[in-house]
C-alpha cells in the first residue's frame, strides 16, 4: 500500500512512524481483514515494528527487511554521509547502486536489472509517480531520526512475541547489518538470513529467491 502521502494516495505524510502505522492499521480494518503477516522494508521496518508494538492482535507474522532497531545498547549508527544521500529527492541510478547494493560486479548488475524493473508497471488510465518531494522527505527524516532515537521503544518491542524474520544483506551500509544480527539476539522469537554479495536492497536484487524465503517462513 502506499501510505498517506506517497504515491497514489492523498493526505500528509505522518510525522511519526506510529501514526503510519496507525494508518496502516485503520487501511486493514475499513477493508475487512483481521490478521495479516507484515513485511518492512527499511524506513517501512519501522513503521512494522510500531505496529507489532501497539497492536500486536493484527500481526501474525513480521517480516523485517534491511532495517534496524530504535536506540539499544550496541546499536551501531549509519555513516552520516549515507544518511544524506539517502534524503534526495530525485535519486539516480548511480545513487541507488551506491546506497542498496554490494560493491561488486554481481551484485550491481542484479541492480542494474532491477533498476530497469522500476518502470515496468503499465496500467492503463495510471500516471506513474516518483519519489517524494522535498518536504516530504523531510518530514520522513523526522520520523525516522525520532523513533530511531527513542531508547524506550526497543524495550516494548522485546516483549513482543509472534515469529519475526529479519534479513539483511552482508553490507548494509544504510541500516547497518549488525543491528539485525542485534535484533534477532534480543527479541523472543526471531531468526535472521544474511544473504551474501548484497547490501540494503538485498529483497530487491534476488526476489525470486526472496519470495520463496517468505513462503517458507509463512509455512
Amino acid at each position: 500500500m502506499d501510505n498517506a502521502g506517497v504515491g497514489h494516495s492523498s493526505g500528509n505524510i505522518q510525522p511519526t512512524m506510529q501514526e503510519a502505522g496507525s494508518t496502516v492499521v485503520d487501511f486493514l480494518d475499513a477493508i475487512g481483514v483481521p490478521k495479516v503477516d507484515i513485511i518492512g522494508f527499511s524506513m517501512g521496518g519501522f513503521i512494522a515494528q510500531s505496529i507489532a508494538v501497539n497492536s500486536p492482535h493484527i500481526v501474525n507474522k513480521l517480516v523485517l527487511a534491511g532495517t534496524q532497531s530504535s536506540y539499544t545498547e550496541g546499536f551501531l549508527a549509519p555513516d552520516p554521509i549515507i544518511r544524506a544521500e539517502s534524503g534526495q529527492d530525485n535519486l539516480t541510478e548511480k545513487t541507488m547502486m551506491k546506497l542498496f547494493f554490494y560493491p561488486s560486479d554481481t551484485s550491481r548488475a542484479l541492480g542494474h536489472a532491477f533498476w530497469q524493473r522500476i518502470t515496468e508497471r503499465n496500467v492503463d488510465g495510471e500516471e506513474r509517480t516518483t519519489f517524494v518531494d522535498v518536504a516530504g522527505g523531510q518530514t520522513q527524516n523526522r520520523a525516522i531520526g525520532a523513533f530511531v532515537s527513542d531508547p524506550g521503544f526497543f524495550k516494548k518491542l522485546k516483549q513482543v512475541d509472534m515469529p519475526i524474520l529479519i534479513t539483511n544483506g552482508k553490507d548494509d551500509t544504510m541500516t547497518p547489518t549488525a543491528n539485525s544480527w542485534l535484533m534477532q539476539q534480543r527479541l523472543k522469537n526471531a531468526e535472521l538470513h544474511i544473504h551474501p554479495d548484497s547490501g540494503h536492497g538485498h529483497v530487491y536484487q534476488i526476489p525470486e529467491l526472496y519470495a520463496k524465503q517468505l513462503d517458507l517462513f509463512r509455512g
